[in-house]
């Protein structure tokens, strides 16, 4: 689907947050080797990618029952925020054109924007706030606060409904391979964004997308 087709007749645009607008890879990895550290443990190599499409309390849990940690899914929830606040607010960047982006949809196509995460407000408000994209945002929301994750469509239906967009004409931008299929099946037209983390998923991302992007900037010639 080329430019003039994803654009036409859209009616709202939904932007995943983490791998997708900003490069947060980083962080989580040092935040989950400092706490399988303290654990006396190395992060085993299939956790992230089972990890991926699941919200922040989701994680906690699976994290708390494959492990047997001693905390309780709450606590380590906790520990995650703590660790995550000051970098989220000071060191996360954007991804390149992600602004202009943001920009363009809101001030060009004149489109409502919503933030469909796993992040809690505490991280994602301070993160956007920092970079300047804040302000694009008309809804936001989280996972956790409507008992779901990213591997049903139930987030993005909502804030289609809210933004008063019809599913077939609202954009939705992802990253990972769960949620750009979780939204294209459910006929969103759904744009892939490269992120090293997905790498791996490349070709089935694209299969599961209505465009497939390594950068904002493809979208904006």
């Amino acid at each position: 689907m080329d430019n003039s087709q994803l654009f036409k007749g859209v009616e709202g645009a939904i932007f995943d947050l983490d791998g997708t607008l900003v490069d947060s890879l980083s962080v989580w990895h040092d935040i989950d080797i400092d706490f399988f550290k303290k654990h006396n443990m190395d992060v085993p190599q299939d956790y992230f990618v089972n990890i991926g499409h699941m919200s922040f309390m989701e994680m906690a849990k699976y994290t708390q029952e494959r492990f047997s940690f001693k905390e309780s899914p709450k606590e380590i929830a906790d520990y995650w925020v703590k660790q995550s606040e000051v970098a989220y607010a000071t060191k996360v960047t954007a991804k390149p054109y992600a602004k202009d982006m943001l920009k363009y949809l809101k001030e060009v196509k004149h489109l409502p924007i919503s933030l469909a995460t796993s992040n809690r407000k505490e991280l994602y408000e301070p993160c956007l706030k920092n970079l300047g994209m804040f302000q694009y945002f008309d809804y936001f929301m989280n996972v956790n606060d409507i008992n779901s994750s990213k591997s049903e469509p139930k987030i993005y239906l909502s804030l289609a409904s809210i933004m008063k967009s019809d599913p077939k004409d609202t954009l939705v931008f992802e990253d990972i391979l769960t949620a750009c299929k979780t939204a294209y099946q459910a006929g969103f037209r759904t744009v892939g964004v490269f992120d090293q983390s997905s790498k791996k998923n490349e070709e089935l991302i694209k299969e599961n997308s209505s465009r497939y992007i390594l950068s904002f900037k493809e979208l904006l010639n």
